[in-house]
């Protein structure tokens, strides 16, 4: 299959088992998390826009939200939208596809 045009292979699937977390930087630079939820694979900033800690050195709760291991802020990891937390904005999302067991992330942001 051919990749996505326009998208980078950040790792393959296998790497990212269901209910893991792991950091991926694009060629831009950008460090992204991955999220493998029940709903399946997110891409999002690797951020928490509160102080600015790596989100994927959190964790995926048992109801799928991404949870920082900071001060205990929790993202929709599908939407990048702080549901709890002790302040801060959203987080960007990206387009995620999956092709020929890698994961493909489009280069820039999803906007809301």
């Amino acid at each position: 299959m051919r990749p996505a045009t326009g998208f980078e292979a950040v790792a393959r699937v296998a790497e990212l088992p269901p209910g893991t977390l792991m950091a991926v930087v694009l060629r831009s630079g950008e460090k992204l998390c991955l999220v493998h939820t029940s709903a399946g694979i997110c891409a999002l900033a690797d951020r928490c826009s509160h102080r600015d800690f790596p989100l994927s050195a959190g964790e995926l709760t048992p109801d799928g939200l991404l949870e920082c291991s900071w001060h205990g802020a929790r993202f929709d990891p599908t939407t990048g939208v702080m549901l709890t937390g002790p302040g801060g904005d959203d987080v960007k999302t990206y387009d995620v596809r999956v092709d020929d067991e890698m994961i493909m992330i489009a280069p820039t942001s999803v906007p809301r």
